[in-house]
């Protein structure tokens, strides 16, 4: 956590008002998981066994937003048919049901859907199915603007998954979301969410967080924050370290990182998925 941050906590325990800074009705957990595609080569670790855990794991950490990657209109169906007290918003990066999404699901009793909409990480944001800069694939960002229930509050969430091979792509791709989320949300708070394929050494990281982007996972308090220093299992966790974090809940204009949790979804040679969910508690900023 930032030193100013530090102080504004510390100032408000001493005002006693601490406790209503983290009452539920201002706080949300939030979840970034790249579930893997359903590749029928995944032997044990094949969609079919893997999306009930998936499902399970998400109502049981009481996720109220996920966003998602990886997700073909399959495993979308999958996944809304498990969670049925979600609905969700995103299309696929080939347009309409084609190709991965990177929907945001979220509770139906708990946010009212604003607005939302999916752009391209390319040259030409707008147009449909078009590959950035030395990207392999075309790559997308689905967003919402949600009003929060239970306090009124109205934030962003921002979703993506950036290219796996084009290095200039991912820089890019930050760039663009830096600009976009200034445009879109204005000020608002945001929750930025995705499997990013860059580690926190990388320029696409900086990008990021030099734009007034926080990590959940070092603006926390060291206290809570649990789990593998990796995100990125590869189905093979052994030899993994922080330079496969690369996944991430950024966080922006007042949202605050309360606990941060990688769930290291691990049964002998089963796991949740390639890449292990992140879930962080965010304070949503108040009046």
């Amino acid at each position: 956590m930032g030193v100013i941050k530090k102080i504004i906590v510390i100032a408000m325990m001493a005002l006693g008002g601490f406790s209503g800074y983290c009452q539920k009705n201002l706080t949300i957990n939030v979840v970034s998981f790249n579930v893997r595609y359903n590749s029928p080569d995944d032997g044990i670790n094949i969609w079919e066994n893997r999306r009930d855990w998936v499902a399970g794991a998400m109502r049981f950490y009481e996720a109220d937003l996920i966003g998602g990657q990886e997700v073909t209109y399959a495993q979308l169906v999958d996944m809304q048919d498990r969670l049925p007290a979600f609905a969700h918003v995103g299309i696929g990066r080939e347009g309409g049901n084609a190709g991965e999404f990177s929907p945001i699901f979220y509770r139906k009793d708990r946010f009212t859907l604003l607005k939302s909409d999916t752009f391209w990480l390319s040259e030409t944001p707008g147009k449909v199915a078009v590959k950035g800069w030395d990207a392999a694939l075309p790559r997308i960002v689905t967003w919402a603007l949600f009003k929060d229930n239970e306090s009124g509050i109205e934030f962003y969430h921002f979703n993506t998954h950036f290219d796996h091979r084009g290095k200039e792509a991912r820089v890019q791709s930050a760039a663009l979301i830096v600009a976009k989320v200034k445009a879109i949300a204005a000020g608002q708070p945001v929750v930025l969410t995705g499997d990013f394929n860059s580690n926190p050494e990388s320029k696409a990281y900086s990008t990021i967080t030099t734009n007034g982007f926080d990590d959940s996972f070092t603006t926390v308090e060291a206290t809570q924050s649990y789990g593998p220093a990796y995100t990125a299992s590869g189905w093979d966790a052994v030899g993994r370290d922080a330079s496969n974090r690369i996944d991430y809940v950024f966080l922006k204009n007042g949202t605050m990182p309360l606990r941060y949790h990688v769930l290291d979804g691990q049964r002998g040679n089963r796991y949740i998925s390639d890449h292990f969910p992140v879930m962080v508690k965010v304070a949503l900023p108040h009046n």
